[in-house]
């Protein structure tokens, strides 16, 4: 019996970490009428769209078809046409699409914990430093680009969808802590002076333990203050080139679509708001992230560099922006930047583990 207890322990210590959340992070707004072709999923709350009839192209629908069939929203291609490549790539591999397979966890992926920084610690290289724009925000959990909309409310300037690209990092600990280190690189709306974040991306956890070693890789969405929901059916490896595009057709009603351009993969989600919870759409950001953990800020785990190739966002009234008109953060959970980002083009930078 012993041995068998420990035996135990060990597989469940190896297991995907923070698995099932509790009952009362499912709480969700009530439910909206769907659409002919929209389905629930396993978690409620969450819905999706049944695949297009063969031989749909999305280049040439109709932005209301596209709607109809559950792909993101398309940039202007005479206005950005780079922002419509980047858009247009991903539905070019947008070839199979997963029916989503949910898994509510404890992970949260909060707000920015925004820090106060007089000098810079001896800890950041010159070379750091130079990358930086003076006006750069530190915080505890966050590292990436922020831009800001003037929104007060929801309304015409409000965020209206965020785009991304970035590649998955190879998860490992640069010492050995004797449990999980986690981290997440996402795109979304709101969680920048604002107390919920709408958003979208992908988890790369390391464990180790003695000699014992494992890592954890996953696509997820979240609407904060509801933890983050993996999506196990999309499978995500070291090296796959992920689209993100994170977008809502009200305050309290949200979608993601993510495409593995690796595998051809794609998935469709549509999600509520957490009860009592509204969008306000006055940041969108695109971040590295140690998220929170039982109650906790995570260790961050050591990822190397995840590449941000393609990085922007519409607001409702259509105005365009990218992360050269945004604000770099810091990641500094004590008094050492432990993640930061490094500039590399208006719509492109690299997350880098210091």
């Amino acid at each position: 019996m012993k041995n068998l207890s420990s035996t135990l322990v060990a597989v469940l210590a190896l297991a995907a970490p923070l698995a099932i959340a509790q009952s009362a992070l499912q709480q969700v707004q009530p439910k909206r009428p769907l659409q002919m072709n929209e389905h629930t999923t396993n978690l409620p709350g969450a819905t999706t769209i049944e695949a297009p009839p063969a031989g749909f192209n999305p280049l040439l629908a109709s932005d209301s078809e596209l709607a109809y069939h559950g792909y993101a929203p398309r940039p202007d291609q005479s206005l950005q046409p780079k922002a419509y490549a980047t858009w247009a790539k991903a539905m070019t591999h947008s070839q199979t699409r997963v029916t989503p397979v949910l898994e509510q966890t404890t992970l949260m992926h909060g707000p920015a914990q925004l820090k106060a920084k007089a000098n810079p610690s001896a800890t950041e290289s010159n070379a750091m430093l130079a990358q930086q724009p003076s006006n750069t925000y530190y915080s505890s959990n966050w590292s990436g680009y922020v831009d800001l909309s003037g929104a007060t409310a929801y309304g015409s300037t409000s965020f209206y969808y965020t785009v991304n690209d970035m590649v998955v990092p190879i998860a490992k600990q640069s010492g050995c802590s004797g449990g999980w280190a986690y981290g997440s690189a996402w795109n979304g709306i709101d969680g920048f002076n604002s107390s919920d974040v709408l958003q979208a991306g992908f988890e790369f956890d390391a464990y180790c333990s003695g000699t014992t070693k494992s890592t954890y890789y996953s696509a997820w969405y979240e609407w904060y203050p509801l933890g983050e929901v993996r999506i196990s059916s999309l499978p995500i490896t070291p090296g796959d080139d992920m689209f993100v595009e994170v977008w809502h057709t009200s305050a309290t009603q949200g979608y993601a679509y993510i495409v593995n351009e690796s595998t051809n993969q794609y998935v469709e989600i549509g999600f509520t708001a957490p009860a009592g919870t509204t969008l306000k759409g006055n940041s969108a950001e695109w971040v590295v992230e140690a998220p929170t953990v039982g109650g906790s800020l995570a260790t961050i785990v050591d990822y190397t560099e995840v590449p941000f190739w393609d990085s922007y966002a519409y607001t409702e009234g259509s105005v365009f922006y990218d992360i050269a008109t945004g604000t770099a953060i810091d990641m500094e959970p004590g008094t050492t930047v432990l993640s930061y980002p490094e500039y590399v083009g208006p719509e492109a930078f690299v997350a880098h583990w210091e």
